[in-house]
């Protein structure tokens, strides 16, 4: 898998856990035609799309680690009961381009506006991110 070899530590690590986890990591699978999608998390596994971050010119080092951490967060949303982590919406502020993400991404999923804010919020953060995939899924 090409994204592997982006990864940082840490995104190493989440991607060990999520994978313990009992999810396994696909990349570039057939969700990924639609050129809009990075990656994926479902009930069943993560995806991360990784030539459509490539062939959208982006950062490979940064997207597909933003990615990562995403996704992540909804694979701990996952094994919480499909339930967001009731972090605080004060203590999450968002840019407003995020916040124009997360009205996008709950177009598009099966996510809760709730649990899309949690993601966004842990794209930059992936300490926590490990944290609650260590919490909620082990």
């Amino acid at each position: 898998m090409e994204f592997l070899l982006y990864l940082t530590p840490i995104g190493r690590d989440i991607i060990n856990n999520v994978i313990k986890a009992g999810y396994p990591v696909k990349e570039n699978i057939g969700f990924c035609k639609d050129k809009n999608f990075f990656g994926y998390g479902d009930y069943d596994k993560l995806v991360i799309c990784t030539k459509n971050i490539k062939d959208g010119g982006y950062d490979l080092n940064h997207y597909i680690n933003e990615t990562v951490y995403h996704e992540a967060t909804h694979i701990a949303h996952m094994c919480n009961k499909y339930k967001p982590f009731y972090i605080d919406l004060k203590d999450m502020p968002l840019p407003p381009e995020k916040l124009q993400d997360v009205k996008n991404s709950i177009k598009l999923s099966t996510a809760s506006a709730r649990m899309e804010h949690e993601a966004y919020w842990m794209e930059d953060k992936p300490e926590k991110v490990n944290y609650v995939l260590r919490k909620y899924c082990f």
